[in-house]
């Protein structure tokens, strides 16, 4: 329905246009006329008054009839018909007050003829051509005309009858030929070949455009890709779709070597007759003493006769072919050519999505690696470090066995916190990451860990203590917390660790102070500098940069102070 309400709308919009063009025409024509009445002493006197009254009522429609034109809106087209019928029947009461083919009558009805071909297109040129042959023939075989008058010029009655009908074949030929480029740009217009899915090429939607555009029952798609050890062929037949994979080598070559980037109308396939158009609206006829497409191809295919386009995007070199099409022209091989352009660009979007999707899968790996690097490794370094440090113990083994429930309950959690991270990978898991939580609880239990995996003094501030944060932000926040706590005692030798977080409008900002060695700086470094010199912990870094934020380093006394800034909402 919407389809057909566009297509109504595009077609009364030229024709709106058409009537403001026809509409100052038929004031012309009507002043002219009128003039050249006045000038014209060969109309019998007592008509001759009704002829000029005729023409002044003429006149006052014509611009009764453009003030309307105008101030139409352009998308609605009303009394088009009644305009048209009433040029159409002052030109008969003309003919038939002046009896003759010149004069008004002359000037009037190539008008009538064009304003048809523009509303009505072939149909207009030749009801209305048919017309104006019926008032010529009346009038030449009336009593007031040629033949039976010697005054007039039997010459020129016939050379006007000989023009009306030459008019109206050509403009009935260019009438259809207007009818048929309109209807093939409405298709181009009203339909577009589906957005590719998935990382699938889009062959079917390329077919199904390209069939329903060209007017074809098959069409046949063959492609490769530079980064793919495969030749693609997609064949559209019945309304379905079928794609093969083939070797790299298959129906090579599509065509010969001069062919390659040229487009070909294939009359007839098997005797090798075919036009090349290689650019610039320049036909040439195929010479060569190979076929115009591979040989295989046409064997297997049954190719009688096609029209192919070639396209190019990015690595992939593809031929489309729209076997026997209802009619072999050159327009046809146009049209061709601009459903290939809008493959092209369907093939583009497609590689697009392609390299998208594999730049969210290496992130994604890269935050997989990244969450396992700060969380099961650090811990397993924590623990490497505490089981070295009981093998030169000279504790109690009360003492001991202590120590190795504590290494064994770290264990266990850590194997938890690596369960919710495969949990969380798995396809149609919610992890909760828009949904708030209390932040104070989960960095008791990260404070708790972390104390006994590094030996260390740990606390924490939170501002204001019931802090609510989405999941997801908290997740991040503690792997950052564990990742800075685990550079500041395995690198930095710190024994004493204090980690602040506070909400400023819209940003979060965790600052962590320990009394390590620090980074080998004794000044402030800001994110853009860290990241240009690449220096500074790089998994914080890393982390930081994937949510937008910004990460500082800095000497303040004895202590060593990293300050994160992130958004509050992911």
């Amino acid at each position: 329905m919407a389809t057909a309400t566009n297509r109504q709308t595009w077609i009364n919009t030229f024709r709106a246009r058409s009537d403001a063009v026809i509409a100052i025409a038929r004031i012309v024509l009507a002043i002219g006329s009128l003039w050249i009445t006045w000038l014209d002493a060969a109309i019998w006197p007592p008509r001759s008054q009704l002829v000029f009254w005729l023409l002044i009522a003429y006149f006052v429609y014509a611009i009764a009839a453009a003030h309307f034109v105008w101030r139409a809106k352009v998308h609605r087209v009303r009394g088009t018909f009644v305009r048209h019928i009433i040029d159409v029947a002052t030109l008969i009461a003309l003919a038939l007050l002046t009896g003759r083919v010149s004069g008004p009558v002359f000037m009037l009805m190539p008008f009538v003829q064009l304003t048809a071909t523009l509303h009505w297109l072939w149909r207009g040129a030749l009801w209305t051509g048919s017309i104006g042959v019926a008032i010529l023939a009346y009038l030449a075989l009336s009593n007031t005309v040629w033949p039976f008058n010697s005054d007039v010029d039997a010459a020129v009655a016939l050379s006007f009858i000989l023009f009306l009908l030459t008019a109206t074949v050509l403009l009935t030929w260019l009438g259809t030929h207007q009818e048929a480029v309109r209807s093939e740009l409405l298709r181009l217009v009203e339909r577009t070949p589906g957005a590719p899915d998935g990382r699938e090429w889009p062959a079917e939607a390329a077919l199904a455009y390209a069939a329903q555009v060209m007017r074809v029952g098959r069409a046949l798609l063959i492609w490769s890709d530079g980064d793919e050890p495969w030749t693609h062929l997609a064949i559209w037949e019945n309304g379905a779709c079928k794609v093969r994979h083939l070797s790299p080598t298959a129906y090579l070559p599509w065509t010969p070597e001069a062919l390659q980037h040229a487009s070909l109308l294939i009359i007839d396939a098997r005797r090798s007759r075919a036009l090349i158009h290689r650019g610039e609206g320049r036909f040439d006829r195929w010479r060569g003493d190979e076929m115009p497409t591979s040989p295989a191809l046409v064997a297997e295919f049954s190719i009688a006769s096609a029209i192919s386009v070639q396209f190019h995007a990015s690595d992939v070199e593809a031929r489309l072919f729209l076997l026997d099409p209802p009619a072999l022209t050159l327009d046809d091989v146009a049209m061709a050519e601009i459903v290939a352009d809008r493959l092209k660009t369907l093939f583009e979007q497609a590689i697009l999505l392609r390299r998208l999707s594999d730049a969210a899968a290496l992130e994604e790996r890269i935050k997989i690696g990244r969450d396992i690097h700060d969380g099961v490794l650090q811990t397993l370094a924590g623990m490497a470090l505490q089981l070295q440090s009981l093998r030169s113990s000279k504790a109690e083994p009360e003492e001991i066995d202590r120590r190795l429930m504590a290494l064994q309950a770290m264990l266990s959690e850590e194997q938890r916190e690596l369960r919710a991270l495969i949990r969380a990978l798995e396809p149609g898991s919610d992890q909760g990451g828009a949904r708030e939580s209390p932040l104070v609880v989960r960095l008791e239990a990260l404070a708790k860990r972390l104390r006994q995996q590094w030996s260390i003094d740990f606390r924490f501030l939170v501002e204001p203590k019931d802090l609510r944060l989405p999941s997801a932000i908290i997740g991040e926040l503690t792997r950052m917390i564990a990742e800075a706590t685990a550079n500041a005692a395995r690198h930095g030798h710190a024994r004493t660790l204090e980690a602040r977080l506070r909400l400023e409008g819209g940003t979060v900002i965790l600052t962590v102070d320990d009394d390590g060695t620090g980074f080998g700086f004794d000044r402030r470094l800001e994110h853009a500098e860290l990241e240009s010199s690449k220096v500074g912990p790089r998994s914080l870094r890393e982390r930081v940069a994937t949510w937008g934020g910004e990460l500082s380093i800095d000497k303040v006394e004895q202590w060593t102070r990293l300050t994160i800034k992130i958004p509050a909402h992911p």
